[in-house]
Parts: structure tokens; sequence; C-alpha cells
């Protein structure tokens, strides 16, 4: 398949791609489909190539012959991904590293390029997107939207990235894990143009010469008629001539507020000095469902874990940011860090200690023998509808369930919405006690 890409250039994909790569730093395994596959090659190279300084990243051609990916792999005849289904040659001799490119390999489609339905169902890639996460790597599998089993794909991954379409009608339940609607804008130069020019300067260089020669002297008959002009001008008697009054503008029609919802301060203002106020920010997902799994798949892992729907711009894109732990002190958040870097829940480079002092309680679970089990199965309650709430422990012995980490009140908006949705009467309160 030629590497031309409707809407866009290919290398504002892949620089759309780049964006999102920190979006998937905790996964292993992730489908990167489109109707445009060219594009959504070019967007998994831009993951790719990001993803590279710090793990191991194998490119998959589930479309057949991509010519961004294909042009990447020097052997004439290489085999893959066809070969390694089909015939069972090995999928070590089926990855090709890019020059250039350290930590990047790409998996052709195959000498046979037809990628049929029975290769995106096998169970196969459940046990590879398995051995991608054990080795701390990343499978990135270029499909395109409408391949008949590409659900069944998706559903053995971690998710899929969608590019350029606004739904994935072969997969309607697969969870996207992010969404690449367009490229990022460039600029386009004509740079061949001014090559040719100037490969040509030697032919034609006696023209230029004679060019301003010949702008010269119409600058001066321009100048010499302007004069002519302007004296008599001066000799005829100057002619007043009323000027129409100009309008006023009519200013533009008053642009609509945003929707906003009042929130009231924090119920315990009093507690702010003391508030379990440092987390650690884990990942910031630009999907509801890419956040929640993440807390899913690592759920065990992390203290009070939380999902904030947070605006972050004047449009009011909604994103949701993932966090864990609630400290009053900074070094047990960076101890927290650390132990989740270990642990290869996180990437060397990933997740950051933050402040976020604020929450909405939920829910409480008074004092009583076998509360540990009681908080548990309360928190069970509101995750089994769906809400993702987590439960800090307070120094009566008493619990508290709350929903969010907010740096600021105004950040509670979404969410305050989301849970009055569901019945629920949050409250916005500072952050107290620790986790189970």
């Amino acid at each position: 398949m030629k590497s031309r890409v409707a809407g866009g250039r290919p290398v504002a994909w892949e620089d759309a791609g780049r964006q999102i790569a920190p979006l998937l730093g905790s996964y292993s395994a992730v489908v990167v489909t489109s109707s445009d596959p060219v594009a959504a090659a070019h967007v998994a190279l831009g993951i790719a190539r990001a993803e590279a300084k710090q793990r191991r990243v194998v490119i998959g051609d589930l479309v057949g012959d991509l010519d961004p990916l294909r042009s990447l792999v020097k052997d004439e005849d290489p085999h893959g991904i066809t070969d390694s289904f089909l015939y069972g040659v090995s999928l070590n001799k089926i990855g090709y590293e890019v020059e250039g490119s350290e930590n990047l390999y790409i998996m052709p489609s195959g000498t046979d390029p037809d990628v049929r339905e029975e290769i995106f169902r096998s169970a196969r890639w459940k046990r590879l997107a398995a051995g991608f996460g054990e080795a701390g790597a990343l499978l990135l599998l270029v499909a395109n939207s409408e391949s008949p089993g590409l659900s069944d794909l998706i559903e053995q991954t971690d998710g899929a990235v969608l590019v350029k379409d606004a739904n994935l009608t072969a997969a309607p339940s697969a969870l996207v894990l992010a969404r690449v609607p367009s490229p990022t804008p460039t600029l386009e130069i004509p740079v061949n143009r001014i090559g040719a020019r100037a490969a040509n300067w030697r032919q034609h260089r006696w023209f230029y010469p004679a060019l301003g020669a010949t702008a010269l002297l119409l600058i001066a008959a321009v100048g010499l008629a302007l004069m002519l002009t302007r004296y008599g001008q001066a000799r005829r008697q100057p002619v007043r001539v009323a000027a129409k009054p100009i309008p006023a503008p009519t200013p533009p029609p008053p642009r609509a507020p945003p929707e906003t919802l009042y929130i009231a301060p924090p119920a315990n203002a009093s507690d702010s000095a003391t508030a379990a106020a440092f987390t650690v920010e884990l990942l910031v997902a630009n999907t509801a469902e890419g956040a929640n799994l993440f807390v899913r798949k690592n759920g065990a892992a992390l203290p009070a874990p939380a999902v904030s729907p947070v605006p972050i711009d004047p449009e009011r894109t909604t994103w949701y940011k993932v966090t864990a732990g609630a400290y009053t002190r900074r070094y047990q958040a960076d101890s927290l860090l650390l132990a989740l870097r270990k642990s290869r829940v996180l990437t060397d480079s990933a997740g950051t200690v933050t402040t976020a002092p604020l929450a909405l309680v939920v829910d409480s679970v008074p004092t009583q023998g076998g509360i540990v089990d009681a908080v548990r199965a309360a928190v069970q309650r509101y995750t089994g509808r769906g809400l993702q709430v987590y439960a800090l422990m307070q120094d009566d012995g008493s619990a508290l369930i709350y929903a969010g980490a907010f740096a600021r009140a105004d950040q509670s908006a979404e969410l305050t919405k989301t849970l009055r949705s569901a019945g629920l009467k949050p409250v916005l309160v500072y952050r107290m006690g620790s986790a189970l």
C-alpha cells in the first residue's frame, strides 16, 4: 500500500502519534486502527519512536505491505506475520530492526501480504501481549478498522488507538485507549521549487541584471508621472466633498458562556493544613475507559486509586487523571512512586508526585468489627456500578469513601455532575485519613 495519506502530511500524523505516546506508557499491546491504514501506520511510528527511548517497541503490519512500515525493512522478500501464524516461522525471525532507531522493530505482513481473518482471531495474540508485558516492551498492531475479526484482536490486547475515525463500527464495544482525530498542523514549504530555481541560476544568470535594469526604468517613469500629476492638481481649485458618515461596525453576537456548575467551598476548610494532599499522578488518558482499565489492571498495587475527569482547555476538553496514594508528607508519595517503578507498574520515567488535597465524599463506614472487610464491600458496591471510588481510614477507626482527587475546587465540577446523575450527593472536602 502506497504511502499517500489523505487528510494530512505523513510527518503530521507521526507527530500526532508522538503526542499521545505518554498515554500508552503503562500498556504492552495496543491496536492502532483506522479506515485510513496509512495514517494509522504513521501514528504508530510516532508512538513507537517516542516509546523506543525507554523500551523495546515492535510494530506489526496487519494490513498488508503498508509502505510506511515496509520501507523500513531492507530485505527484499521478508518473512512476516502470515509466515509465523500460518507456517510456523519463529517470531524471532520476523522482527526487523529499523536502522538508526534503537529499540524499534518492524514485523511486516509477510511473503503472503493477505492477512486473513483467522489471524486476527488467533488466541496467540493474548499470549504475545502477556509476553510483551512481562518483558516491559510494547507491541503495536496496525489494522484496518473495517477488518473482520478486529473486535477479537482488540479484546486480546490492552485496547485500541483510533485514528481519524469518529467511531469503531467493526468493534463497537472495544476499549479505545486514545483517539487521534486529526494530524498535527504543519507548514508546507515548497522546497523542491526553491531547489529547482537555484539549480537553473547559472543557465539564466543574464536574466536577473536585465530584470533589474528594466525595474529601474519603470520606477523612473512612474516617478515622472507622479510629479506631473501633482503639478496639474496644484493649479486646480480644490473641491471639498462632504464625507459620508461611516456606520459603526456591528459587534459580533456574544458567545455563550461555558456550562458551569456552582461548587461550594470545602466543607471542612479548617482541615486544610492537615489534609492528605500528596499523591502520585500515574496517567492522563483522553478516555474514561483507558483510565479505568489502568486502575483495574493495576489496582492491587495502587493505594487509594482515583480517576478524576478534568477539563484542560477553553473548549473544556475532558481528560482523565489517574492518581494513587493520599499522604500528608511528600516523602511518602516519593516512596510510592519509586515502588511502582520498581514493580514495573510504571516505566522508569513515568509518574510524578503532585498535590491534590481535595476530593468528593460519597459515603462513610462507621467503626465496627471487621472494618476492613466492611470497607472493601462498600467500595465494591460503587465500583460495581461503574463508579471509581476509594477509602481512607480515619483516626476514630471509621472510613470515608471518596471519589476523585483535585488540586482546585473547580476541577471537581465534572465528577460532581456524574455522581449526582447516579443518585449520589457528593460533598467537596479536604482529604483526610490514610489508605488501607
